[in-house]
């Protein structure tokens, strides 16, 4: 059924908003906001149910086929800049309900991904997209980590983030100390007494650690990891970005 909104001060829009800006609200309803007609379209083909969807008229016309039994509102231009938030997107919005994560999942994979307060929504949403990408199907977040399913997460990652099985990790050492007693090869991303990569074996199953863009792993996950490896490069730069290091790490160990 389409129904019609004309006012920026409409309940169901205030709600998308608060949806879109606020993590905790998100977690606390299990809904997540998504914009642009390509993103949404992927995510209702991924299999999500969307709890509204929201076109501007010319909009709805071109994607109406797509739209069969979602309750859909086609809003006023005043409303689609409001949901917009003065970004350039085509005029299609929508709240999906969020998938729960499977943590058996997580323990029986071949290739796991671990993030430890990886806090830039653009370097989890480009790392989130090379592991969908590389066949990680499965990633493991820290509390700190920054949402994915922010708005933002989710445009940079090209709906990466919703599709992969993430899985919220509250004690970090102590999960890692799970993934080893299970047979992971547990491999630290760091400097410090690291091996080059492409110079050590890791037998599957195999979980790879990114740290913050600034502090790295904290040491003590650092030690509760199995091996140490570290992204040979010139010594005239100290560091990688936390997404272009990502990249490299899944790529080398994607067929292991």
């Amino acid at each position: 059924m389409v129904n019609y909104i004309e006012s920026k001060e409409n309940p169901k829009i205030k709600n998308a908003l608060k949806i879109a800006n606020d993590a905790s609200y998100r977690r606390k309803n299990g809904v997540f906001f998504a914009s642009t007609s390509k993103v949404v379209l992927d995510i209702l083909a991924a299999g999500f149910r969307a709890v509204s969807v929201f076109c501007l008229q010319e909009e709805y016309d071109k994607i109406a086929d797509h739209l069969t039994g979602e309750n859909v509102f086609i809003v006023s231009a005043p409303v689609a800049e409001k949901l917009s938030e003065g970004k350039t997107e085509d005029g299609v919005w929508a709240l999906f309900e969020m998938k729960e994560a499977d943590e058996n999942s997580i323990f029986t994979a071949d290739k796991l991904l671990v993030l430890e307060d990886v806090q830039d929504p653009t370097n989890i949403g480009a790392i989130m997209r090379t592991a969908l990408a590389f066949g990680y199907e499965n990633v493991a977040v820290s509390r700190k980590c920054a949402d994915v399913y922010s708005r933002k997460v989710i445009r940079t990652s090209m709906t990466a983030s919703v599709k992969l099985n993430v899985y919220k990790v509250g004690d970090m050492v102590q999960f890692t100390r799970t993934l080893n007693e299970k047979g992971f090869t547990t491999v630290a991303t760091c400097l410090e007494g690291a091996q080059e990569l492409g110079t050590v074996e890791t037998p599957v199953p195999v979980a790879l650690f990114i740290g913050n863009e600034g502090n790295g792993l904290s040491d003590d996950v650092i030690k509760s990891c199995k091996l140490r490896l570290k992204i040979p490069m010139s010594d005239r730069i100290e560091s990688l970005n936390a997404a272009v290091s990502a990249a490299v790490l899944m790529w080398e160990l994607r067929g292991r």
